[in-house]
Order: structure tokens, then sequence, then C-alpha cells
């Protein structure tokens, strides 16, 4: 099937710390229920994350859908995602939950376990999923229900920056037939090859991107019923090594590099300054990292067993206390299937899931979101069915991944006993 066819480690970690807290199914809009009018226009809330050039835009979307709609108002709020998922955590507790709100990762596991989020079979005839990719509605299913529908979709990718390989004498990878093995070694032989600062690449430690680990070996992240890691400490040992190995062998910056990389904006990590090879990303990022000709290519590993898939770079959800469901559907039903809003969005918020407006837009994109729209359909030809939502209790992993990886990089543990600390602590979260 052709898809074309059919953010900081401890804000994330005092956001999930505040979200264990506090999500207890409070929450409510401002407004008491009434009938909009034009005279008299019904005002819902819409909160988000993202930079000042996304902000730009939505409120010209809001602008737009205000003008088809006029009995309906949305004021919006934009918040870096460093802070916003704490943000979201103190407005459920206070009772001022936006009426519609961006989710992402184990967000939606954790706020629909909880009863922020409304079942958006409830609003269903505001909402129509009729042109979605095959597979991309599902992706706001929990245990069944509908919680959020996809803003738009991506996945893991390998981006390339073919300027710095052709720099190093070294040959562009095969996509379709390379190993892990084979990532190392060319990441070794770039930085060698290269001037002193360029590297090969850096470890990317990203609970996502460990999920496509651990489906390339054959097991999944978590296990079914969400009560505990899936993967196994081999497996997980593994991952570890490899990232241990790329710093040890110069394929990678120092430890303390990779750190201060990690936290940087995307333009000025070392591969939005023309300094690295190659960056494990997700495939809407790579226009943020440089205006230079990069290459969107599939992860090591990939022909032997699939393990990316079509994932849903935010999601919309609608707020169980809103006094304005249906209000609010209608909003979110202009945000995915209006060609106006599309025009405007493209693919900020990953690749639209309807397949009318993915085509329509794909002419106005620039050449690197062109590459990423064909990167998709490359993953959607893979045919791997999306694992199920991350579950409950998982929304502090990435925190967790991200220490016990710092301690291997710098040597203050080792791979063995990272996994089993790493695994011993997020099945105390899920549990």
């Amino acid at each position: 099937m052709k898809f074309g066819l059919s953010k900081s480690v401890k804000g994330m970690a005092a956001a999930a710390a505040a979200l264990t807290l506090v999500l207890t199914g409070c929450g409510s809009s401002q407004q008491a229920a009434k009938v909009g009018t034009a005279e008299d226009p019904v005002t819902i809330r819409f909160a988000w994350w993202g930079n000042d050039s996304r902000a730009k835009t939505t409120m010209e979307v809001i602008k737009a859908f205000e003008a088809a709609n006029p009995t309906i108002k949305v004021q919006g709020e934009n918040t870096e995602y460093s802070s916003y998922w704490d943000k979201m955590a103190t407005q459920i507790a206070g009772g001022t939950t936006p009426d519609v709100f961006a989710m992402s990762g184990a967000y939606p596991g954790e706020y629909a376990s909880r009863g922020v989020l409304l079942d958006l079979d409830k609003v269903k005839e505001q909402i129509d999923t009729s042109k979605f990719a095959e597979g991309t509605v599902d992706l706001g299913k929990i245990d069944g229900k509908q919680y959020t529908l996809t803003a738009g979709v991506n996945s893991m990718s390998m981006v390339i920056d073919p300027k710095v390989f052709e720099a190093a004498g070294v040959a562009l990878p095969n996509d379709e037939t390379w190993t892990w093995e084979d990532y190392a070694r060319i990441a070794a032989e770039i930085t060698q090859k290269s001037p002193s600062g360029t590297f090969g690449t850096t470890p990317m430690a990203n609970d996502s991107f460990l999920a496509v680990w651990a489906r390339q070996n054959g097991e999944s992240l978590y296990t079914d019923d969400g009560k505990k890691m899936g993967i196994s400490e081999n497996t997980l040992t593994r991952w570890f090594e490899l990232n241990k190995k790329l710093t040890d062998t110069g394929a990678a910056p120092s430890a303390s590099q990779v750190v201060e990389d990690g936290s940087a904006q995307p333009e000025m990590t070392l591969m939005g300054q023309g300094k690295q090879g190659m960056k494990i990303s997700w495939s809407n990022q790579m226009t943020s990292y440089s205006g230079a000709p990069l290459v969107m290519m599939k992860l090591p590993g990939e022909s032997k067993q699939p393990g990316a898939w079509l994932r849903s770079s935010m999601e919309y959800a609608i707020s169980s206390k809103s006094s304005q469901p249906k209000e609010a559907a209608l909003f979110i039903n202009y945000l995915v299937n209006n060609l106006d809003a599309a025009k405007l969005i493209k693919s900020d918020r990953g690749m639209p899931a309807n397949t009318d407006l993915k085509a329509a837009i794909t002419p106005l994109l620039k050449e690197t979101q062109q590459k990423e729209a064909a990167y998709l359909d490359r993953i959607a030809e893979l045919d791997v069915e999306a694992p199920k939502p991350f579950p409950a209790g998982s929304s502090a992993t990435m925190e967790v991944l991200n220490r016990y990886n710092t301690d291997v990089l710098f040597g203050k543990i080792s791979p063995r006993d990272a996994a089993k600390g790493l695994i011993s602590e997020v099945n105390q979260n899920l549990a």
C-alpha cells in the first residue's frame, strides 16, 4: 500500500512526574455549554507546542476556520515543547483543560487511562476519516476506543549529508542491504577521513527508536498488556553496546559532546552545521537541520526485519470535560481534512493522513519535504503493522533511557547493567 495512494529531557521528566500526580480526569472548559451564533459565537481553546513559525501558521489556519465557521471562535495557545507537558498537567489539575490539544508519544495512553480524553466516537458525525490512508486512523485507538486523531504521520529515518560523505571520500550506503555493523563502520570511516570536529554520526536515545530496534529483533518495546517492557535484556544490551562503540571508535563525538548535541536546536546540531554524515531522526525533522540537500534513507537492518512504521508525529485530542465537544470536533475535522488548512500547514506536523490532501500539497513542498513524502511511501510499502500505543506509565521512559545511555557513554555503568537497570525502573513505572 502506498501512503500516497490510499523535545529537554529534564523538562520531560518533570512533566511525567507532574502527570502522575494530577491526571485524575479533572478539567473542564472555561465556558458553559451554549449554541453559538454569528453575533455570539462559541469559544473553544486549542493548545499545541512548537516554534514561532508553527505558531504563526496555526493562527492563520485558525483565522481561516473562523471565517468559514462564524459561530465558533478559537483561542490559540502555543507553548515550547520543553514546557508543554508541564503546562498541560497544571491546567488539567486546575480544571482549565483546553478543549482541543496536541499530543504525542506515550501521553495519549497516560491521559486516556485517567479519563482526560473524550472518546471521539461520540463526535464521529463531525469528523470524516474516509480519506485517511489505511491504518492511520487506528494510530489513535487505545483499548479499542478512538481517543486521538493523527495530525500527520512520520517515521524513524536515517538523514544523510552527501557533502560530508563526498568530502571524506566515502560511498553512500545501500539502505536496502546495510546493517548496523555497516553503519558503525561507515561512521568511523567518515570521522577518520574528515577534518577535526566532523563526525560520522551521534547516538540517539529515543524510546521510539528503541521500539524500532526491538521490532528488528523480533521483540516489542512493551508487552501487549502494557504492564512491563517486552524488549529482552540481551537485545537492550546490544543497543547500549552499539552506542558505546560509536563514541569509543570515534564514529561519534565524546560523551559530553553527544549530550550537548542532543539538547541543541536542530540547526545548531552537528548535522545542522554540516559536520555530521548520518543522523537517526524523525522524517519530518530533516528540513529543520539545514538548507543543504540532505538525503533520507531507511535505517540499517530494515531489509532483514522491518521495525519502522508510520507513526503520528502529532495527534489531536478533545478534553472529556469540554462543554463544546461538537465544535471542538469540527475544528479538528478542519485541521485534518480542509485543503486550505493543508496548504498552510503542509508537512509541519507530518504528512497528512488524508491521501487527497497529501497528493494536493506534495507539489507545494520543498525538495527536502518531497523526499520525506517519498520516504514515507517506502515505509508504507513495507506493510509493517504499527505497535500498540505506548502504555500508561511510559511517559517517563524517555528520561530513564537518556539517563542510562548517558551513564554508559561516560563509562559509569556497563551496557549489561544499564539494560538491567532500565528494564527494572521502567517496569516499576508501568506497574
